[in-house]
């Protein structure tokens, strides 16, 4: 048995775009011949829905890097998120720098009003300027979903403790300075919270549990004796590529997930998803 664990945003799907027809018809027949496709995902699984609709079968899902899944046939399951203590000191360090950052709960994205961070939007713009077309398409569909499909709340630490309901999947930040990053990096980490890259000036902060390499293991462990592949191109990939059989990146991903493939890919807007299974996995 084969299982293709398959992250989505810059590899299976370009990010807001439509997904290549043959990504489509790679799952089919997998699935055809008892083959698994698994999505693994940073995306919040309520942010999956529309994806999930497209499909004429359902597949299993890892979503929040490994903070929860959902397989076939199962109700939605939350692993690993992070305590509120973590929410609080993370929170607060952000407040403290005027980060722009946003939460992932199992019931959606809450976030400041979006008009709180004009001047860090406005500078996230200019980081992107180089990217040309893309760089302007990113941030106009970074911007409108964070306007038009998020909840917007005054303070969202205190909204979390008068809902105590909430499951926090991940705190995301978006920063235009380089430098702020890494200083991020070294004051947000702690044994109860993992920072890294996931996506262009991004960074995620989840419970050191929720990697899809730990998600990973955990769902192979009903299917010994399987071949794994595990599809990327982030550095959020990273932990899936270590523990896969078959660590393979898309022609697009960032060097530094290249470097730990042992294939690389068509990229993603060729579909290279798709492609790549046909010619290595199908029968």
């Amino acid at each position: 048995m084969n299982i293709v664990f398959c992250d989505i945003d810059g590899t299976f799907q370009d990010l807001g775009g439509e997904v290549p027809k043959v990504n489509y018809d790679a799952i089919y027949a997998l699935q055809k011949q008892r083959d698994h496709f698994v999505f693994i995902s940073g995306r919040g699984y309520e942010q999956l829905t529309e994806l999930m609709e497209q499909l004429d079968s359902e597949c299993d899902v890892i979503f929040s890097n490994g903070g929860g899944r959902k397989l076939v046939g199962e109700p939605v399951q939350y692993n690993h998120c992070l305590s509120m203590s973590e929410c609080e000191r993370v929170i607060a360090i952000l407040e403290e720098r005027a980060i722009f950052y946003h939460i992932h709960t199992n019931e959606g994205i809450i976030l400041k009003p979006v008009g709180n961070y004009g001047a860090n939007i406005t500078a996230l713009r200019k980081k992107l300027e180089p990217m040309g077309t893309m760089g302007k398409q990113i941030m106009d569909f970074k911007e409108s979903f964070f306007k038009k499909q998020c909840q917007h709340v005054e303070n969202p630490f205190l909204y979390l403790t008068e809902h105590p309901e909430l499951k926090v999947m991940k705190i995301e930040l978006m920063e235009a300075s380089d430098q702020e990053h890494e200083r991020l990096r070294d004051v947000l980490s702690s044994d109860s919270a993992e920072v890294f890259s996931s996506f262009i000036q991004c960074l995620e902060i989840v419970d050191p549990k929720s990697s899809k390499g730990n998600a990973i293991n955990e769902f192979m462990k009903q299917y010994p004796g399987a071949r794994s592949y595990g599809i990327g191109d982030g550095e959020n990939d990273l932990a899936m590529l270590e523990v896969v059989d078959v660590p393979v990146a898309v022609g697009n991903a960032k060097e530094i997930v290249k470097e730990k493939c042992q294939k690389i890919i068509g990229d993603c807007l060729d579909g290279g998803v798709g492609q790549f299974i046909f010619d290595e996995i199908i029968g």
